[in-house]
Parts: C-alpha cells; sequence; structure tokens
C-alpha cells in the first residue's frame, strides 16, 4: 500500500506544482485513488500539500522502477500535467526529470506527451479519430518494441471509456 500511497502522492504533486489542485485535477486524482485501491485512511496523505525535493523524487521513483511502474508513472504524471488543458513550465521540468530518470532519449519523451495529450482531447464519441490514430499507434508499436510493461491501473485517456478503449490494444 504505501507504493501506491507515494505514487499517488507524487501525481498529486504533479498537480499542485502550478500552485494549486485545480477541480479536473483533483477529479483525476480521485480517479486514480479508486483505481488503485487505495483505502480512505490514505487519502490525506495522497491529497496533502506535501512538497517533494528532487532527491525525494528521485528516491520514490527508484522505488516505483524496482516494481517496473516507471512507465505507467511517467504516463499518470503527463495526465495529471494535461488533466487542466496545458503543461505548464514547472511541470514539464518535473516530467524533464522523471524522464531522465527512465532514460527516454527526448524524441521519445516528446512521443508519449504527444499521446497523452491526443487521448486526452478524445471522447467517448471520436475516440477513432483517424486524425489521432497515428499517434496512438505509434505509441502501442513503441511499447511492445521497447517491452515495456503498463499496468491496467494506468491512465491512456482522461476519459474513462476512451481510456478503456485504448486497452483493448494491449
Amino acid at each position: 500500500m504505501e507504493n501506491r500511497v507515494q505514487y499517488l502522492s507524487l501525481i498529486g504533486y504533479m498537480g499542485r506544482i502550478d500552485g494549486q489542485l485545480d477541480a479536473e485535477e483533483i477529479a483525476l486524482l480521485e480517479k486514480m485513488v479508486k483505481r488503485l485501491e487505495v483505502s480512505t485512511e490514505y487519502h490525506e496523505k495522497v491529497f496533502s500539500q506535501q512538497s517533494y525535493s528532487e532527491e525525494q523524487i528521485e528516491a520514490v521513483f527508484k522505488e516505483l522502477k524496482q516494481n517496473d511502474l516507471q512507465y505507467s508513472f511517467f504516463l499518470d504524471l503527463i495526465t495529471m500535467a494535461i488533466a487542466d488543458g496545458i503543461i505548464l513550465e514547472p511541470e514539464r521540468m518535473m516530467l524533464a526529470q522523471i524522464a531522465g530518470l527512465i532514460g527516454l532519449p527526448h524524441e521519445e519523451f516528446h512521443n508519449l506527451i504527444n499521446f497523452i495529450q491526443a487521448t486526452s482531447s478524445l471522447d467517448e464519441h471520436n475516440h477513432n479519430d483517424p486524425m489521432y490514430q497515428y499517434v496512438i499507434d505509434m505509441f502501442f508499436q513503441w511499447a511492445r518494441q521497447k517491452n515495456v510493461t503498463l499496468f491496467k491501473q494506468t491512465f491512456f485517456a482522461i476519459n474513462e471509456n476512451v481510456d478503456a478503449a485504448l486497452k483493448k490494444n494491449l
């Protein structure tokens, strides 16, 4: 349970890194808490105003990586960063820090951001939009080629119906 709480606490920190946790970010964090089945006794820690130093982020990340959660964590961070509609500079800097810890090349970093940006603009009525299909297909091709482990709890899209449709490709 501690790994899940740390995971979600850092996701919450990403949501607050621009100074506040917006309604969209709160809603997304609540969905993540539910999806990871974190009991209510830990909610205060997940939603707290806790700050993290670079060293603390790296320490938590190392634990997540030991459990092969680094890519799921990174995608969930991007999803949280885009939840309010735009990735701001402090969010981009934290994403770059995590990408560096993963060892993601610059191109892959931007491709993952493009994937989440594309899927975040889809809804259940247009989730097969050919305009975005290339980005989506490239994501899944990359994940297969790199043998990237992604967990079913990872958010591929903010909209739950789109998220479920995308996971059919796993």
